[in-house]
């Protein structure tokens, strides 16, 4: 049995500082079980939840010495709680790249054989159906498309914040995947 089962969650926190790897434990085995039901009422996929779970104790370990923590139980629920809302962002985030994945695929379907082994042909296509977004917006997408920058390299040179690329992004594509009838739709 472990020596310190029937400790306080303060002192439990002091020893963890301290690098104790059984008051760890009991820490785990209180509360591991409450985090992963909190985890799964949230997301429903069980191990997704214990990889939550998991990384919410990893992360415990290894910031054991920096730690402050008032309450254990509040820390750790609130730590799950964040996890999770990354979680569900990330999810999002896959989603709408793979729906941009979807156009580039898409533009490269609709071209004839010989203008898909040309790249640039591609990406001349792409850019002629932008004209008709904002300036910052056609920027943001022709820095994408072009120079293959991140969000973060596209907001430190147009010298705007990430979340407004992400929003020029997003408004780009949906103009794309709009503009996808007229694009390849033969002139008559």
């Amino acid at each position: 049995m472990n020596p310190y089962h029937n400790h306080m969650d303060t002192e439990l926190v002091d020893l963890l500082r301290q690098g104790n790897q059984q008051a760890f434990e009991v820490i785990y085995r209180r509360y591991a079980k409450e985090l992963f039901g909190y985890a799964l009422r949230k997301i429903k996929v069980r191990e997704d939840c214990e990889e939550i779970v998991h990384d919410v104790f990893e992360s415990l370990w290894k910031r054991k010495e920096e730690l402050i923590i008032v309450s254990l139980r509040h820390y750790l629920l609130t730590s799950v709680r964040y996890v999770v809302i990354r979680y569900f962002s990330h999810r999002e985030v896959k989603r709408k790249f793979a729906e941009h994945y979807q156009v580039f695929e898409a533009v490269y379907d609709a071209m004839d054989e010989k203008q898909q082994h040309d790249p640039q042909a591609v990406l001349a296509l792409l850019l002629r159906h932008i004209h008709d977004l904002p300036d910052r917006c056609q920027e943001a997408i022709r820095l994408r498309i072009t120079e293959n920058l991140s969000n973060g390299e596209i907001a430190r040179r147009m010298n705007i914040n990430k979340g407004t690329v992400q929003l020029y992004i997003s408004k780009a594509f949906g103009h794309l995947r709009g503009s996808y009838d007229k694009i390849f739709k033969p002139a008559e």
